[in-house]
């Protein structure tokens, strides 16, 4: 008999009495030799038999062969493992044995950013924490997907939840992709277009025949992920799409391609100097031109900083003379292009918080030191500036902030300083919190707060460096 078999005869002897059915004599056969338990009546044999044979379930079964197959191991990772102080700060972290103001995620992320900076990678045992933590926040995905390195792959690949941080493979990624759920197809997509944009666009033109609308416009919005000219050709069939969420999708990848066939219609629909468009055509609709309404233009303006704003963008000289419709027009173009020459003039010229984030740290701070009063609007262009931040600029920004004393101001930009201030600005932070009277609490709080943000940087800085 079967330990399972051998359990429920010794459960049917106890639920009809030993008076109505015996004990079998062989109900621990396999388990213990014939006579090892002895008992005084049926009764206490039952009893006995099911202490043994419980006991046996419990601990001594053995589980069968596996007949799966085997996954081979992890490829070795040839990077050196992180310090082991290094190691402790991102223990803290994640463990939340420290609180950080602004979130210990924050400077988890530049604990690994710096890791993988330096050529080396996060400690083995660390790797389900770091995949669990960029599962719950996905803006943490590329950043643990680099630092895990093969083996976060090699352990993504076994955990569907996991599946943004496992490579595609070559072998299986158009049946996974086919069959796979929704969500699954998109991060499978995503994955694809980071190292095979080409295969990634094949993948989609296979199965988009039979896709649903919402599907449709996702996979577009996921293609995205590795844009390049060479995939203007299949951008263009879906403009003719019979959904509209599509088209726009579509549309609004298109705008980054100043190369297109669709960039060039729209130049050539450029009005002359001082003129705005008329209604748009059929081939002008498919084109993507809507009846939406610009914020402060009228409807052909509107149309106007659309066409403009699709088109490839001129010589940044002809700003100094452009009507607002063709700024606005422009603005959208270089935001979409990320064309950093006109991201650059449109900034200097009139600094918004859209434009300096889209520029690199240096230009964006360098703008910023260039404001004149600390304001409000101060504070939004730099709460905007991308990061990190130079050292000399860092210093300056603490030391600014501290003479403008609102409230106000450091409330707005807390998070950016917490992310982007350069340790060595450390001094004048604590500086700052020394001429901040006892009364004021909730100021020496944010200091506090701010002053161990960087002292954690500092520390990884040096241990990486």
């Amino acid at each position: 008999m079967s330990t399972g078999s051998d359990w429920d005869a010794l459960l049917s002897t106890a639920m009809v009495g030993t008076g109505r059915r015996g004990l079998p004599d062989d109900v621990l056969a396999g388990v213990v030799d014939p006579g090892a338990v002895e008992a005084d009546g049926p009764e206490a044999a039952v009893l006995a038999s099911a202490a043994v044979l419980g006991a046996y379930r419990r601990a001594g079964w053995v589980p069968p062969a596996w007949r799966g197959a085997i996954a081979a191991p992890a490829e070795q990772d040839p990077r050196p493992e992180a310090s082991d102080t290094a190691t402790q700060v991102l223990e803290l972290l994640l463990d939340r044995n420290v609180r950080i103001d602004g979130g210990n995620e924050l400077l988890a992320k530049q604990w690994l950013v710096a890791c993988a900076a330096a050529g080396r990678r996060p400690p083995a045992r660390l790797l389900v924490i770091l995949l669990q933590l960029a599962t719950a926040n996905p803006h943490l995905r590329d950043t643990v997907r680099t630092a895990a390195g093969p083996r976060g792959a090699w352990l993504a690949a076994r955990n569907r939840r996991w599946a943004w941080a496992a490579p595609p493979d070559a072998g299986d990624v158009d049946e996974r992709f086919a069959t796979a759920t929704r969500t699954e197809r998109l991060a499978l997509l995503t994955a694809v277009r980071r190292t095979h944009p080409d295969r990634g666009r094949r993948l989609v033109e296979a199965t988009w025949a039979g896709e649903q609308a919402a599907t449709r416009a996702g996979l577009l919005d996921a293609l995205a992920t590795g844009l390049s000219d060479a995939d203007e050709p299949f951008l263009e069939s879906t403009l003719d799409d019979r959904a509209v969420t599509v088209r726009a999708a579509a549309a609004a990848l298109l705008d980054r391609l100043p190369g297109s066939r669709r960039a060039a219609r729209m130049a050539a629909r450029i009005p002359s100097p001082g003129e705005l468009p008329d209604e748009p055509d059929a081939a002008g609709r498919r084109d993507g031109i809507v009846d939406q309404r610009e914020l402060r233009h009228g409807l052909r303006a509107s149309w106007l900083i659309q066409i403009v704003g699709a088109a490839p963008l001129p010589p940044t000289t002809s700003i100094d003379r452009a009507t607002p419709e063709l700024v606005t027009g422009w603005t959208k173009a270089a935001l979409r292009q990320r064309n950093q020459e006109w991201l650059r003039a449109l900034a200097r010229a009139n600094p918004t918080p859209e434009l300096l984030a889209a520029l690199t740290p240096g230009e964006a701070t360098r703008i910023v030191a260039g404001q004149d009063t600390v304001d409000a609007r101060f504070a939004g262009l730099l709460a905007a500036c991308p990061g990190p931040w130079p050292a000399d600029f860092s210093t300056t920004i603490a030391t600014t902030l501290r003479h403008a004393k609102l409230d106000g101001v450091l409330t707005l930009v807390f998070q950016s300083l917490a992310e982007n201030l350069h340790p060595a600005a450390l001094p004048a932070v604590e500086d700052w919190l020394t001429g901040i009277p006892e009364d004021n609490r909730a100021r020496r709080r944010t200091l506090r707060g701010l002053a161990h943000a960087l002292t954690i940087r500092r520390t990884i800085q040096q241990e990486f460096t």
